[in-house]
């Protein structure tokens, strides 16, 4: 009677570690992103530009994911769940609808790419001219913004907890923004910030949708080629294209190991196994970890007034991403 007794007990320990272990893997995840705002730093000291960064990150990544899509195969499965945990599809907020057209699956995968082309664009930007911690904070506001669209478009009212994370979160985008009216160059950097935020959002539609009908790793490497192929001209026109050093390779390199491959499948493999509030709760590390990095590394460091924005605004999407 013993060993069913100590068998149990084995996959009681599992099934409690199991979580555990996701929900480390999602942080690690989440640091690994958190480091975008300082590689791109780190590049454009070695002489190349946001544009060029993000079509560089892009472009090192794709070779990786498609390699590794070919030989994960499949490059369809059935209807999926694109979000976390496991069972039906899920909305991006419970109860609200997405309103999309229905296109093809190569139409998903191009809208998919050239939103994911135009955050990157105005998140760089805004990396190069804000802090990268109201950069980083303010692209992360894309769960708001799905909010307010998903509002507007059903004419469905938000929960009352959705509507104060809402508040919440402008009130804390203002709070971080507020020291820089004035300062014409760090304004705009914030306001490419909060733009990006916009493409983000309907990036992570456009792959909400597209998840249906393709398995995530051909996904991923098909949306960053296109996503590449679309940074291309900015880049080149930007006229900072190839770094002034070996070490500037290692930056960009960086980019496309650390964000767009770890950082990004490391990710989605953690929140299939995670309930969305504990998935809510992993995200935020990677705006959190953004800003202590950019605090060890590049100096910067928020006022008092911005730490109470930023908790805020912290607090905001996570009740939006819930």
């Amino acid at each position: 009677m013993s060993i069913p007794v100590r068998d149990a007990a084995v996959t009681s320990l599992l099934r409690r570690v199991g979580p555990a272990r996701d929900f480390l893997i999602l942080l690690a995840g989440g640091a690994m992103l958190g480091s975008v705002g300082v590689l791109v730093r780190l590049a454009g000291a070695a002489g190349v530009g946001p544009f060029a960064s993000a079509f560089w990150r892009m472009a090192l990544a794709a070779p990786v994911l498609a390699v590794w899509a070919w030989l994960a195969g499949g490059a369809h499965e059935g209807p999926v769940c694109a979000g976390v945990g496991s069972g039906a599809r899920r909305e991006p907020v419970e109860g609200m609808r997405v309103p999309f057209p229905p296109w093809s699956g190569a139409a998903l995968v191009a809208f998919s790419a050239a939103m994911f082309a135009g955050d990157l664009i105005l998140f760089h930007l805004g990396l190069v001219w804000s802090t990268v911690a109201n950069a980083t904070l303010e692209s992360n506001l894309a769960p708001v913004v799905i909010v307010l669209g998903l509002w507007a478009a059903t004419r469905t009212m938000p929960p009352s907890a959705l509507l104060f994370g809402l508040v919440a979160a402008m009130a804390g985008a203002l709070l971080m923004i507020g020291p820089h009216f004035g300062v014409r160059r760090s304004l705009l950097g914030d306001a490419c910030g909060l733009g990006s935020a916009l493409f983000y959002a309907a990036y992570q539609v456009g792959v909400q949708r597209a998840r249906q009908r393709f398995a995530t790793l051909p996904l991923m490497a098909l949306v960053t080629v296109g996503a590449a192929l679309a940074l291309a001209p900015f880049a080149w026109w930007e006229g900072r294209f190839w770094p002034r050093s070996p070490l500037g390779w290692l930056w960009l390199a960086g980019l496309a190991v650390l964000a767009q491959i770890c950082g990004q499948v490391v990710i989605a493999y953690a929140v299939k196994h995670l309930s969305p509030a504990r998935a809510s709760i992993g995200l935020l590390v990677q705006p959190v970890t953004s800003a202590v990095y950019a605090w060890a590394l590049l100096g910067e460091r928020l006022s008092p007034l911005q730490g109470m924005g930023a908790m805020l605004l912290l607090g905001g999407i996570y009740v939006s991403r819930r």
